[in-house]
């Protein structure tokens, strides 16, 4: 035998004995061959474990409803170039059946003006995405469609310019209301203008973005979130789901929303607390764009929430041109006004007052009355002179509720609630310079 037959020989043998050891072994773990069986290791995946997700893909139908009427209210749509017409159809058309005018334009250079989709398909009242002016124009359509709205949306937006930033802080100046959904991508975006806009709204965003793996709507990114304390925004909502949502923070929030009890924040793969939906006075933050999408405002209360959003957006003091007639802001120390509106709040912050206590106001102009607490009535206990009765609101109650009167003659109204009588919840009304009684 040469020397290559041998070396081929020996390499035969050495593979064959491999083969019959790695048998053995497969036999061996398999169970084959009658000897010990050894057990595998269990993989768990508790993102996809049936027991801990919703399995219910068609949950049902939904049902969004305004309780105020829009009737000539306008609202501002600005959307980002990853926004399509179908993503913020149901917020859009509850305005729109609510009376509303809707316009939708869109943020960042006029290529990504609101993609290939075109306007939203809806009646004359919503207008088409308008292009935004380059940059070296001096103005902003921004700025013009916020001068004459009441309410404005950003969704996902691009950058702002400084003329629409400029334009943001004086809508919200005046009493206009925002709602401003992003998405976590935007913490990292290398676009400018969040800063500014989150410093406009008195809010920001915290990196990363939530998950629970305990308790989820389908997937563990999908996460459910519930309302705490004040519950402007969340008036009859349990619970809504959000789609990867950033965290949000503002230092004096009036409302939030939190994560429930597992959730966990990406970047420190610890459970969290921080809230994933802010109000600001007049401004709300939420850290997902995904909510008003039409399958997932028929998961949870979402249907519930983007009627009530929808409510917050038409519901604030702002009038057409940019004039406030913010009579809140003057507290307790009285109001006088010319304007054809002027608004007192019932119980605001919770307190048993009316703000403000004394409002003073020329024949024609309209009071709208708003309840900013539960469980009050508006029951008038001294008018003067007789023959000029207002009749007020004697049920009781609850925060949203809304009544509005135009004292036409001169005349001096002394009202309460009620059940906050003995506490000295009382205002006054002053229609021009009645006589004295």
């Amino acid at each position: 035998m040469t020397s290559t037959q041998k070396t081929a020989a020996v390499a035969f043998l050495v593979t064959f004995v491999a083969v019959v050891a790695v048998g053995g072994v497969v036999s061996a773990v398999t169970g084959g061959g009658g000897g010990n069986t050894a057990e595998l290791p269990e993989v768990e995946n508790p993102q996809y474990d049936a027991d801990r997700v919703s399995p219910n893909a068609t949950p049902g139908t939904a049902n969004i409803q305004m309780d105020r009427s829009a009737t000539g209210e306008t609202v501002v749509v600005s959307v980002g170039g990853g926004v399509s017409e179908r993503d913020i159809e149901p917020l859009v058309n509850t305005l729109i059946q609510g009376g509303a005018e809707v316009t939708v334009v869109s943020s960042g250079s006029p290529q990504s003006a609101f993609g290939p989709i075109g306007p939203v398909p809806q009646p004359p009242t919503a207008r088409p995405p308008a292009p935004q002016p380059s940059d070296s124009d001096s103005g902003s359509t921004l700025g013009e469609k916020l001068s004459d709205a009441d309410g404005f949306v950003s969704v996902g937006a691009g950058s702002y310019r400084d003329q629409d930033l400029a334009a943001i802080s004086e809508f919200l100046d005046d009493g206009g209301r925002a709602v401003v959904a992003v998405t976590p991508q935007q913490e990292f975006a290398p676009s400018s203008g969040y800063a500014e806009l989150f410093s406009e709204v008195g809010a920001y965003t915290e990196p990363g973005y939530v998950y629970n793996l305990e308790e989820n709507d389908l997937n563990y990114q999908r996460i459910f979130a519930e309302p705490v304390g004040s519950t402007t925004l969340s008036d009859s909502v349990d619970r809504i789901v959000l789609d990867t949502a950033t965290p949000v923070q503002a230092p004096d929030a009036d409302e939030v929303m939190r994560p429930i009890d597992g959730s966990v924040l990406s970047t420190t793969r610890a459970e969290t607390e921080l809230p994933v939906l802010v109000r600001n006075e007049n401004a709300v933050l939420i850290g997902d764009t995904e909510f008003m999408h039409p399958e997932n405002t028929q998961r949870a209360d979402n249907d519930v929430f983007v009627g009530n959003l929808a409510d917050f957006l038409v519901g604030g003091d702002r009038t057409a041109g940019g004039d406030s007639e913010n009579a809140g802001s003057q507290g307790s120390q009285g109001n006088e006004t010319t304007g054809d509106v002027v608004t007192v709040e019932v119980a605001p912050d919770g307190e048993n007052v009316f703000g403000p206590r004394v409002t003073e106001i020329e024949p024609g102009t309209t009071v709208r009355f708003e309840w900013k607490s539960d469980g009050h009535n508006l029951v008038p206990v001294r008018q003067q002179p007789e023959d000029h009765p207002w009749d007020g609101v004697e049920e009781i109650k609850d925060e949203g509720f809304v009544h509005e009167f135009t004292f036409e003659e001169e005349s001096a109204h002394r009202f309460v609630s009620e059940p906050y009588q003995d506490e000295g919840m009382a205002g006054v009304i002053v229609v021009g310079s009645p006589e004295p009684p």
